[in-house]
């Protein structure tokens, strides 16, 4: 088996790739991820809530989210503001 990076669904994962048959295999803690957002891709909607921190709103965001998008503290995430809705970018 040879150690590859791959394209699944859509991210790039890393994968073991049989020379003899080009059947990759992939760790499941890498896809799981995933497998959760695409799931969560198709219903379009994820409900959270607001919190106070202070005297500060806080934006709670779910696990998945954190782990697809490799969210840790202190990455920077840009708002856009709409007439009905903010986008998040990171």
């Amino acid at each position: 088996m040879n150690r590859i990076i791959d394209n699944f669904q859509g991210f790039r994962v890393d994968g073991w790739k049989c020379p003899k048959c080009g059947d990759i295999v992939y760790d499941e803690e890498d896809i799981q991820p995933i497998l959760k957002y695409n799931k969560i891709k198709s219903s379009k909607k994820i409900a959270s809530k607001i919190g106070v921190l202070g005297n500060s709103k806080i934006i709670r965001i779910p696990k998945t989210i954190e782990q697809i998008y490799n969210l840790t503290k202190g990455k920077e995430i840009e708002f856009e503001l709409e007439s009905e809705a903010i986008k998040l970018k990171i």
